[in-house]
């Protein structure tokens, strides 16, 4: 089982103390309480009450915590009944790399047709592992927010204020920390989220090994260019279509060199790195770096590798508590190119499915 920075097993949190993830302490009581009231006839009536939204606040690590209890186990029922698969015995099927006896046999039988939809990444990725949860503020953050870019972020108000309540609680705190990764000199998505988030509110930690610092508008604040880009492990490489030599560091390496050990979360994890993203994946779930609330990746193509392929991908994810919240295939550019968003959630939610 793949588990993450802030998972933990603990069924008894009642919500009420300072979160791994999210520090901000609830101002409601998250245990039943009781009223008593007295009429005038002397008769004494007891009242009980509790906080409808301990349980969402809670296995969200404090994200979510205006939910009531009611939609948040509608939300988990959805989760449950979910299945990541058109042919769960067979997930390969469709994937022009699986063989015949990794494909269902109705599938197979088109395998020669000129038609991609029988056997294409973009034909796997229409029959394999749909969104499984929703935001209900979900927003397309941008700036303009149409075209290729542009993210989907789960909720953008509730990064603003829990950034704020940290800063309250500890001044030397970031508020709100975001690593974009693969920038090709468009800052329109730090730029648009700093306007929905609002100014200051976030500090960005741009990743690129091209020479695009000077491009960085004077507008976007608490912005920070590292020219390299992530991979598995330290490297350099000779001049690509950049024009120049190209440095690449570990992500766990990368955030050593930036003093972030010690961070308790990265807010939004944006990526976007040409195929890095099957080479680099576990490390984004390792324990050696904060956990990442959010991610927003474009993958590419679907790898069938055991390890490091596009199914251990996604399970890896889901096993250590991303719930995934939108799905858009990048049309303009290639069909097998799809951008996903995840949120984070603790591994109680997701018990009803394992057990089901």
């Amino acid at each position: 089982e793949v588990s993450g920075p802030g998972d933990d097993d603990d069924d008894d949190d009642d919500g009420n103390n300072i979160n791994p993830l999210i520090k901000i302490k609830s101002t409601t009581p998250t245990t039943p309480t009781s009223t008593a009231t007295t009429n005038s006839q002397g008769k004494t009536t007891t009242t009980t009450t509790s906080d409808p939204y301990a349980l969402a606040r809670t296995e969200s690590f404090g994200f979510f915590y205006d939910i009531t209890e009611e939609h948040w186990k509608l939300y988990q029922k959805i989760f449950v009944e979910h299945e990541n698969h058109r042919y769960p015995d067979l997930p390969w099927t469709y994937n022009p790399e699986a063989g015949k006896e990794e494909t269902h046999p109705d599938i197979w039988k088109n395998r020669d047709s000129e038609w991609s939809g029988w056997h294409s990444y973009a034909a796997w990725y229409q029959n394999n592992y749909e969104p499984n949860f929703s935001c209900p503020f979900e927003k397309r953050i941008g700036e303009p927010m149409n075209g290729d870019g542009p993210k989907w972020v789960c909720d953008p108000h509730r990064i603003t204020k829990l950034a704020k309540a940290r800063k309250t609680q500890d001044p030397t705190h970031p508020g709100c920390v975001v690593y974009s990764i693969g920038s090709n000199g468009d800052f329109s998505f730090e730029l648009g989220l700093q306007n929905e988030v609002g100014k200051g509110v976030c500090e960005f930690h741009i990743f690129d090994p091209g020479n695009f610092e000077h491009e960085k508008p004077k507008e976007l604040k608490r912005a920070f260019y590292h020219r390299w880009g992530i991979e598995k492990e330290t490297t350099t490489r000779g001049a690509s279509w950049l024009g120049v030599d190209e440095t690449y560091r570990g992500l766990i390496e990368s955030v050593k060199l930036l003093g972030h050990e010690d961070l308790d979360v990265i807010d939004v994890f944006k990526i976007d790195c040409e195929k890095c993203e099957w080479r680099t994946y576990k490390d984004w779930l390792s324990d050696k770096i904060p956990l990442l609330h959010q991610i927003q990746v474009e993958v590419h193509d679907a790898p069938t590798a055991k390890e490091a392929g596009a199914i251990d991908f996604f399970d890896s994810f889901e096993e250590a508590g991303y719930l995934r919240f939108h799905k858009e295939p990048n049309i303009q550019w290639g069909s097998s190119c799809i951008e996903y968003a995840f949120v984070k959630v603790k591994k109680a939610f997701m018990r009803g499915k394992n057990s089901a």
